[in-house]
Parts: C-alpha cells; sequence; structure tokens
C-alpha cells in the first residue's frame, strides 16, 4: 500500500491539516445532529404541556373567572350566569339549629342551564325533615340575567328572579327578585352579594328582604382545590318552621370550598346566628357538578394563571 496521499507524504502539513480539518467538520456534524434532536424533543413537550394546560383549563361565562361561572361562589351566594349549553346539577342541606324550638333540616335539589345572550334558567326542588316528618316543602322556578359581559359594568351586575310553590300547607307561593352583583380583586380574591326582597303571595302576604354576600381565596395553587372565605346573610323577617323560631336578623361564619376535580366542587358554610331571632347554628353544604359548555377554544384561563 503506497504511503502517498495525491503527491503528499505521510506526515507531511498538508495531510495533517486535511485530519484536522476532518474531525472539525465531523464534530461540527455531530453537533448539528445534536441540537436538532434536543430542538425536536423540546417542541414535542412544549406541545404536550400546552395540551395538558388546555385540557385543564375551566370553562368560562362571557370572560368571568370559572369560580363565578358556575352558578355559586358559595352554599348561599350566587354569582353572575352559567356560559352558554352548560349544566350545573346541585344538592344541598341546610341544617338550622334554634335557641327554642326543633331543628329543621331541608334538602334541596336544582338543576340550571346556561342560554345564550347571557341567561341562566333552572328548577329546584326542596324536601324538609321537621319534627320526625319528611315532606316536599316548594318547588321553584329561576330566571337569571346578567346585564354585561364580564368587567363590561361595575360589579358586574345580574337580575334574578324566582317563583317558589308551596307544597305544603304551612308554606305558601312567594316570588323573589334579587340583584346579583360579583368581581375578581387582585391576590385571586373573589366576592360575591344578593341583594333580595321576598313577598309572600298567601297567608300574611308579608314582604322581607335582605342580602348574603361571601368572599374567598384560594390556598392550594394552582389548581385552585381548595379555597377558603368568610360568609354571611341578613334577613329582615321570614318564619322557620313550627311556632317558636324566626330566620330574623344576621348569621356569618367561614366558608370552604373544595373541588376534587375539574367539574365537581362541594362548599361548606357553619354560620353562627349574632341574635335571639336567628338560628343559633346553620350548617349550608352544597355538592356541585358541572357539564356542557364552550369548546376547548372558548375556555379561560383559570385564575391562578390570570395577573392582575
Amino acid at each position: 500500500m503506497s504511503w502517498l496521499y495525491f503527491g503528499a507524504q505521510p506526515d507531511s502539513p498538508l495531510i495533517s491539516a486535511r485530519g484536522v480539518f476532518s474531525r472539525v467538520f465531523l464534530v461540527q456534524v455531530l453537533a448539528s445532529v445534536v441540537c436538532a434532536w434536543s430542538a425536536i424533543a423540546q417542541e414535542a413537550v412544549t406541545r404536550n404541556v400546552v395540551v395538558q394546560a388546555e385540557a385543564e383549563e375551566l370553562p368560562s361565562a362571557y370572560g368571568a373567572p370559572p369560580d363565578l361561572s358556575h352558578g355559586r361562589i358559595s352554599t348561599l351566594t350566587k354569582s353572575y350566569v352559567l356560559s352558554p349549553f352548560s349544566f350545573e346539577l346541585e344538592a344541598g342541606y341546610e341544617g338550622a339549629a334554634f335557641r327554642h324550638g326543633l331543628p329543621n333540616q331541608p334538602f334541596r335539589q336544582e338543576i340550571e342551564m346556561g342560554l345564550p345572550a347571557r341567561f341562566t334558567v333552572g328548577i329546584q326542588n326542596q324536601v324538609e325533615h321537621f319534627a320526625g316528618e319528611t315532606r316536599d316543602r316548594s318547588f321553584t322556578l329561576e330566571a337569571r340575567y346578567a346585564l354585561a359581559d364580564w368587567n363590561k359594568l361595575p360589579l358586574n351586575p345580574a337580575i334574578s328572579a324566582e317563583y317558589q310553590f308551596g307544597l305544603s300547607n304551612a308554606l305558601p307561593d312567594s316570588g323573589e327578585l334579587a340583584l346579583l352583583i360579583s368581581h375578581d380583586f387582585p391576590h385571586l380574591i373573589e366576592w360575591a352579594m344578593n341583594i333580595f326582597v321576598d313577598r309572600e303571595f298567601g297567608g300574611r302576604q308579608s314582604t322581607s328582604a335582605g342580602f348574603a354576600q361571601s368572599v374567598e381565596v384560594p390556598v392550594l395553587l394552582p389548581e385552585e382545590k381548595l379555597e377558603v372565605g368568610l360568609e354571611m346573610q341578613y334577613r329582615s323577617g321570614g318564619e322557620a318552621p313550627g311556632l317558636e323560631g324566626t330566620t330574623k336578623g344576621l348569621a356569618i361564619g367561614p366558608t370552604l370550598a373544595w373541588r376534587p376535580t375539574k367539574n365537581a366542587r362541594f362548599d361548606l358554610s357553619p354560620l353562627i346566628g349574632t341574635s335571639d331571632h336567628t338560628p343559633a347554628v346553620q350548617v349550608f353544604a352544597v355538592f356541585s357538578f358541572s357539564f356542557g359548555g364552550p369548546t376547548a377554544g372558548e375556555v379561560e384561563n383559570p385564575a391562578s394563571a390570570r395577573s392582575h
């Protein structure tokens, strides 16, 4: 085998230079391949993260935060409206212990549906356990309308109207008209207030008014699976079952919201009465499940991903 390489000797500077050049070129090719492979892998990971994030997003009603787009912010306080063609199923419990009189335990089932043009409609059935007897208490029809898209008007007002059919001899038909206002403040603070007027259409035909309000803040981020806050309710009048108790006055206490999954939510509020006219203790619990609503391209980012 000849050591000649285009007329150059094996130890000539030409062969050494070409060997060095070949090694440098090979290293550059390998580096380019590694960089290209890293870029492809990084893009795949990024796409996977984006898809997973989109899958965890919660639906929004007309730009509202997800927690304010699901019918209620807590056990007693409703907020804004549902997104079009979304549904919310609720099962609720209200236990009241009076200072003088027997305890009262109503159970309710409710379903709400969001409609276009910022409307929400719903129906509710309530069963009551009192003095060792369980009976149907009432059947309610509800309609709710938001005056504008989220953050287009101060405090995002919505109007709610309910008609309650009394199903027992002790409970007459009644109607309720309410103003719902809500807002999300910096640091993920969410607040809502319901100002309502009730009117009985049978019996004493009495009129009462009041308000309920809640404020909550998440304590587990970024999924916002757990929220804590404060809830209160005031009523200017209202008769409790039996003859010895009323629901007039102010009740206040902590509230807790736990979201085990994206669609399920559990709310709990133990409230303490501040006067002799209110129940000594009231415990409100609501389990809700949401489904339907906008497509993936129409969802709003969770509050934890929003900046204020």
